[in-house]
């Protein structure tokens, strides 16, 4: 999970007693009044369609490795690390990307990797055609001191939240955009001063560099988004029994 300080401080590791670096803990996260990050709280809802997804990967890997003298125990792990294979080298992928793209934002310097060049300028030009000239700031820190979550921001201006999805697909070639995408985005826009922004995804090719594609989320049920997300943060905290908005630096108590 990814945490937050209230003074909009990346808390997602924590020394521990050994003096080793380690991830934080919801323990580490109720002493200091951590807050848990959006898409850690939108983690407590079921995703179907991901579930089948991953039950077809592990069949699909049971099917490719083979049993040989491994005992049950053995060869189950080696299953489960193949059927993940696929999704660690997509997040790998996705999170070089993403950090490309905020040093490019950042220092407004073209990246010197041909390939790369292409997919920032790409991203560049699709920015430019739906959202106008904005004064753009890359990985901006948001916190929600009153309802108790925070997060990291991909884009943001005055006028727009924009968050980047990497993908492997073509143009037109499947549904890119779900929901649950904008209940990310509104938590993002709730957080940020007046007045209301606009929010959108900005889904970006893995396997066909220079192929982005945007997509608006309909204003009209900005409401809607936003019921969701915070009633996911009430089941989160109730679930959790942690209430990040009641709590102080150092405070061990709900």
């Amino acid at each position: 999970m990814h945490w937050y300080s209230k003074d909009r401080k990346p808390q997602h590791f924590i020394e521990g007693k050994n003096g080793k670096t380690r991830a934080t803990t919801l323990k580490d996260a109720r002493k200091y009044g951590w807050m848990p990050s959006v898409t850690s709280v939108l983690d407590i809802l079921a995703k179907p369609g991901l579930d089948t997804w991953k039950t077809n990967k592990a069949i699909e890997a049971a099917a490719i490795v083979p049993r040989g003298e491994l005992d049950i125990t053995d060869w189950k792990t080696k299953v489960l690390s193949e059927s993940k294979r696929e999704t660690v080298e997509a997040s790998e992928r996705g999170s070089r990307i993403h950090n490309m793209l905020e040093q490019c934002f950042k220092t407004k310097e073209q990246p010197s990797d041909p390939e790369d060049a292409g997919i920032f300028n790409a991203v560049s030009a699709l920015l430019d055609i739906n959202c106008g000239k904005q004064e753009w700031r890359s990985e901006e820190i948001i916190c929600n001191l009153r309802d108790g979550y925070g997060g990291m921001i991909d884009l943001v201006s005055d006028e727009w939240v924009i968050d980047f999805k990497t993908k492997e697909f073509s143009t037109g070639s499947k549904q890119l955009a779900y929901e649950s995408m904008a209940y990310q985005l509104i938590a993002y826009e709730r957080a940020l001063p007046a007045p209301p922004k606009r929010i959108a995804n900005i889904f970006i090719s893995a396997n066909n560099p220079g192929t982005v594609v945007f997509h608006e989320w309909d204003k009209s049920e900005f409401d809607r988004y936003w019921m969701i997300f915070k009633s996911s943060l009430e089941v989160w905290k109730n679930v959790k029994k942690y209430w990040p908005e009641k709590h102080g630096e150092n405070n061990e108590g709900n």
